[in-house]
């Protein structure tokens, strides 16, 4: 027999809604239960800064989970294949050269792929939906209701953390970093390759012994700068490079080292099969114009400081940014590194006031930034 809309009563409905809402609760809880971390004692997650940022009128916040697990490998096959590959001496590629292999490790490894990991969340326990794909990355977003996210801030401030669900005879801590972006304030997008980093990207042996032969070296007087733009209050920082993700450890390790402010990271996915080391930094404009596009549609009322270098197309790009943004792009900071005439900039820039570009050699002179 059918039922018409009147045989339910406004108690019923609710009745019926908190049965659905406790099968859900028990459902999940039951999960988290009878979860088991997928990660054994000899692999490895590592979790890469990412952001998080309000949505449904502030309700909400989105965070945004990114990490990759892998089995670190090494052996005398591995060696011979990194001295083709990098075009090293067998001298450079000595076993006992600590330094070298600590830079390349990560490039030799065995990614894991099907694994869906757990992680700790302040008090909560969450299993990510999406397993690792074939390269090892694992990619999830998280909703979650703002009063979890202002108990969190109150602790950690605008950078929370979070940790792998290890098992339980794992003593090892993965963590993770998440930026949170308020809806207003100013966000600096920086590139990392001779803009912070001398990395000598135009020049193929300087670019492969400023990666792997040397410590990462600072372009002077950059992280002054960039902490005298955090000083300015609610800015937060995101380093969009076409530097490989497997360089992300020694580079997080440069930014705090050096002093510049902590922040999201967006490298580029790297195989080997693809291309070659150096033709890969030379193809990343559609990483950088994809990446930046998403970070100011996540935060559409926030302005952008744009800095970058003259070495390979971020003029270019930025300019196009602008192009697409007006209003929302508040400087752009270009390093000359190439030497270049003012023609390059003045045509590139065009359509952008004079006073909203900067082209610098030496970052003392730039003052704040406004």
């Amino acid at each position: 027999m059918m039922m018409n809309k009147s045989s339910f009563s406004n108690k019923d409905i609710r009745k019926i809604v908190f049965q659905l809402v406790s099968i859900l609760f028990m459902l999940s809880t039951s999960a988290l239960q009878a979860y088991t971390s997928p990660i054994k004692s000899d692999e490895v997650v590592v979790f890469l800064p990412t952001i998080g940022y309000p949505i449904d009128s502030g309700k909400t916040w989105r965070l945004h989970i990114h990490g990759w697990i892998y089995e670190p490998q090494w052996g005398g096959s591995i060696r011979q294949k990194m001295r083709r590959l990098f075009n090293l001496t067998a001298e450079q590629a000595n076993e006992d050269n600590a330094f070298l292999k600590q830079r390349l490790s990560s490039f030799f490894v065995d990614n894991e792929r099907g694994k869906r990991i757990g992680i700790h969340l302040g008090e909560k326990r969450l299993i990510l939906n999406n397993k690792s794909a074939k390269n090892g990355h694992f990619s999830d977003w998280l909703d979650l209701p703002a009063a979890d996210i202002k108990a969190l801030r109150h602790s950690a401030g605008d950078l929370i953390t979070f940790k792998a669900i290890t098992r339980r005879n794992d003593p090892r801590h993965f963590e993770g970093k998440i930026q949170l972006i308020d809806k207003t304030g100013i966000s600096v997008i920086s590139d990392i390759d001779d803009t912070i980093k001398i990395s000598e990207v135009h020049d193929k042996r300087a670019l492969l012994a400023n990666t792997f032969l040397r410590a990462f070296q600072p372009v002077p007087n950059m992280a002054d700068f960039y902490n005298r733009l955090a000083q300015q209050g609610n800015i937060t920082f995101h380093y969009v490079s076409a530097s490989p993700w497997q360089l992300y450890q020694p580079l997080a390790q440069f930014i705090t080292e050096k002093g510049f402010p902590e922040g999201s990271f967006h490298l580029r996915l790297f195989r080997w099969k693809d291309k070659t080391f150096f033709k890969f930094f030379k193809s990343s404009r559609e990483h950088k114009m994809k990446t930046i596009h998403s970070l100011i549609e996540c935060c559409q009322q926030r302005r952008f400081i744009l800095i970058g270098d003259s070495g390979e197309n971020d003029p270019e790009i930025y300019a196009s940014i602008a192009h697409q943004y007006p209003k929302q792009i508040k400087h752009i900071f270009i390093r000359d590194v190439t030497g270049e005439k003012t023609t390059r900039y003045e045509k590139t820039f065009k359509k952008w006031p004079k006073s909203q570009w900067t082209v610098f050699q030496d970052a003392s002179k730039l003052g704040n930034g406004q």
